[in-house]
């Protein structure tokens, strides 16, 4: 896994609320009841995320992602899962989002907070 990264992680913790993701075939789906996952790194492309419940494979998740209590609206691809069989942890890649989350993100990974700019 390592060996194919692109971007440095950092560390970064937040709770997240999914409502819905787009099965194989593009279908927007509600959950049941939302999804509760907690980000625990993030980077220029992804978000690691942990669960309790495991979540469809191949989906697209859709949800709003605070970066320094900044909501955006993503979308994330699920590109490797691991489990232990009591949590789940995902690696998501952000396929779509807008680019004041990107610049928001080159600074962040930096060390710097776009709050005190």
């Amino acid at each position: 896994m390592s060996n194919l990264r692109i971007h440095d992680r950092v560390p970064y913790r937040v709770k997240l609320w999914c409502y819905y993701y787009y099965n194989e075939i593009g279908e927007r789906v509600s959950f049941e009841s939302p999804v509760m996952m907690e980000a625990f790194d993030l980077s220029l492309g992804g978000i690691g995320i942990i669960t309790r419940l495991p979540l469809p494979k191949q989906s697209t998740l859709e949800f709003t992602f605070y970066l320094e209590d900044i909501p955006y609206q993503v979308m994330t691809q699920i590109k490797w899962h691991t489990t232990n069989y009591v949590f789940h942890r995902y690696g998501l890649e952000i396929i779509g989002h807008n680019n004041m989350l990107f610049r928001h993100l080159q600074q962040y990974v930096k060390g710097e907070s776009i709050l005190n700019a």
